[in-house]
Formats: C-alpha cells, sequence, structure tokens
C-alpha cells in the first residue's frame, strides 16, 4: 500500500513557519479581516494581531511586484514527487491578489514522516502582490488537495513596504 504527503514549505525567504502535513486540517479556516487601510475596525480590534497558525513572510512585500510566499508539494513515501497538488484560495487577501506558479522547485524544511527534510521537490508556488497604494497587514489562507485527496490549508500574513 503507497501513502502520500502534502509538504508544505517555506521559500527561504518567505515565510517564518513551515510545515507538512498528512490527512489532516492543521490550522482553522482564518476569520474574515475587519480592516481598512491598516486601521482595525470597531468589529474587529484584533484584525491587526499576528495570527498564532500564520505563516509570516521574512521579507516586506512591493506593492505591484509578486512574491512568492510558499510552495505546496505532494511527495510519495520514498520522498518523490507526485503530480502538483490543486491549490485554492480559501480567504482572500483584502489588499492584494494570490497567484500559483506550478514547477517551482524548493527545499522541503519538514516532512510527517521526518525522512524528506532536505530533499528537493517540485511543486505549486503561492504568489501574493500587494496592490498599488495599498500598505500595512494583508492575511489569506490557501487550500492544497492532492489527487489522493489529502487537504492542507495554510493561513499567510503579508507586511507591505511602505
Amino acid at each position: 500500500m503507497s501513502s502520500s504527503q502534502l509538504s508544505l514549505h517555506a521559500a527561504s525567504i518567505g515565510c517564518g513557519k513551515a510545515a507538512l502535513l498528512s490527512f489532516a486540517l492543521m490550522c482553522g479556516a482564518c476569520s474574515g479581516i475587519g480592516s481598512q487601510n491598516g486601521a482595525a475596525t470597531p468589529n474587529d480590534p484584533a484584525a491587526l494581531m499576528p495570527t498564532a497558525d500564520a505563516a509570516v513572510r521574512n521579507t516586506p512585500v512591493v506593492t505591484g511586484r509578486p512574491a512568492r510566499v510558499f510552495v505546496f508539494a505532494g511527495l510519495g513515501d520514498k520522498c518523490e514527487t507526485l503530480p502538483a497538488p490543486q491549490v485554492t484560495v480559501t480567504h482572500a487577501p483584502a489588499k492584494g491578489d494570490v497567484s500559483f506558479v506550478p514547477g517551482q522547485e524548493t527545499t522541503i524544511a519538514a516532512s510527517t514522516q521526518g525522512t524528506c527534510t532536505g530533499k528537493k521537490a517540485t511543486g505549486t508556488g503561492v504568489y501574493y502582490t500587494a496592490r498599488t497604494g495599498q500598505q500595512g497587514t494583508d492575511r489569506f489562507s490557501v487550500t492544497a488537495r492532492l489527487a489522493s485527496g489529502e487537504t492542507a490549508t495554510r493561513n499567510f500574513e503579508v507586511h507591505i513596504a511602505e
């Protein structure tokens, strides 16, 4: 019986955390962002507080320029790259746009079984582009699904350079 794993990898200049999931949803749904122009709204005063389960990009993003924040890659039980997962935005950012670029090479930071750490893999890159005139913090969530049905959701937080 063959098993597979969904590898979530932060690009070296990207996120501060990385995780590898198999048959589990590690991160809960991200609540809506209650802010406008970087200020919290009365309905959600904690809107700008960092979320505990968010992958935070260490380098600020520049408006109008796509920045890779993550790579989703599926791995087989022998660390071989599986077909690219289907990736979708499950919570859209308020200040920018998310796009996906298949065929992105990366090095696995962590794996479910621990056997794939440090191995090279090819997956789908998650890119964030801040809209012109935006500043502050933005958040979004993305879900990846392997052909085998395994699903992983990841929350992201980016800081827009002023």
